[in-house]
């Protein structure tokens, strides 16, 4: 179990040691609150996504009943394109809500997941 004091340094320090690999180029990304794991210059890919906030909800023991996966992962457009599909698999896209550290830190000081 994390400090309540030491949450936020805490959760940018898992992130920095877990999963802030270098690119090609060798440099690491800048980790800092505002870093927003699903958009922007490096969006991590779905399944590491899900390995992300796995480890995220074990490691700083967060209830997860809120959190939809798929509102910062939506589903992905098949090969096949819509019109070709009966309207059951059809899929709508949308972007996705950005998921940041400090909305894991938030997060992780309030013990569950806070946003919707």
């Amino acid at each position: 179990m994390v400090d309540q004091d030491n949450i936020a340094a805490a959760v940018l320090a898992w992130y920095e040691t877990q999963w802030n690999k270098p690119t090609l180029t060798g440099k690491k990304q800048q980790v800092n609150a505002d870093l927003s794991l699903n958009t922007g210059d490096y969006p991590w890919a779905r399944e590491s996504g899900d390995d992300i906030m796995k480890s995220y909800f074990r490691q700083f023991n967060v209830k997860q009943d809120t959190f939809d996966f798929f509102n910062y992962w939506p589903p992905e457009q098949g090969f096949l394109p819509n019109f070709l599909l009966p309207k059951s698999k059809r899929i709508s896209p949308h972007k996705p809500e950005p998921l940041t550290l400090a909305m894991l830190i938030a997060s992780a000081q309030a013990g569950r997941w806070l946003y919707r």
